[in-house]
């Protein structure tokens, strides 16, 4: 039987009837659990955690919600799973055991700060759901053994992984946000206007460096952990945290 125009219509065809989106006639390949995650994470680099829920992405997907249930059964999975894809891209072939530990740890952070660089708006998901699966961990466990490989004890090397990760995606969410955006030399003379020189000596003074952070502030700040533990390391038996 012929479809009356009037009841579905040219332009209708392919519309979602609640929110107006257009969608996909179906996916453009078999639905897959690595498919559900990299479409996930693509809609979060895209449009940020705001725009990704199951019903959003059935329809990128161009398949029914429930579809997705049968790979991940709640969202909590899903953002588990955005952790592990991030952790994963981590370039590890960057690190070579016959380095220095400090230049180790320097290639190990800059390999995990470009990834959340390049996966800023799901910064939130990693703060906020550690990594838990083997893919996820690899990156991890790289940072403790170089640590490990310096000398510093288990508990050390744990406590020296979380401190410069923590370091690492600090630097990440200010450049995200903008903040560590190289200030104009006039925005360095207006904020040192606003701070008088009597009450703060010590920071009215380095004021003319303010632009540095996104040149040298990163490097100096790692190289700065990276030493301290290697020479805690150095200098005999670790104390228990």
């Amino acid at each position: 039987m012929p479809t009356s125009r009037k009841a579905g219509g040219k332009a209708a065809r392919g519309r979602d009837s609640r929110s107006g989106r257009k969608r996909r006639e179906g996916p453009a390949a078999p639905l897959t659990r690595e498919l559900i995650v990299k479409t996930a994470l693509e809609l979060v680099d895209r449009e940020g955690l705001r725009a990704l829920s199951m019903r959003r992405l059935g329809a990128e997907l161009g398949v029914d919600p429930m579809a997705v249930y049968y790979y991940m059964p709640n969202k909590e999975a899903l953002l588990d799973a955005i952790v592990e894809a991030v952790m994963g891209a981590i370039d590890l072939s960057v690190d070579h055991e016959d380095e220095p530990a400090e230049e180790r740890v320097m290639h190990a952070a800059h390999a995990y700060r470009d990834v959340l660089l390049a996966h800023a708006n799901a910064l939130p998901i990693l703060l906020t759901h550690g990594p838990a699966t083997p893919a996820a961990l690899r990156p991890v466990e790289l940072l403790i053994g170089i640590l490990r490989d310096a000398g510093l004890a288990p508990a050390k090397a744990l406590a020296g992984m979380n401190a410069i990760a923590a370091a690492v995606r600090g630097v990440a969410g200010m450049l995200a946000a903008g903040e560590g955006e190289r200030p104009t030399r006039e925005e360095i003379d207006a904020m040192a206007q606003n701070i008088p020189a009597g009450e703060f000596p010590h920071l009215w003074e380095t004021m003319p460096y303010a632009g540095e952070f996104c040149d040298r502030g990163f490097d100096f700040g790692i190289r700065a952990l990276a030493r301290g533990l290697i020479a805690e390391a150095k200098g005999g038996e670790m104390s228990k945290i």
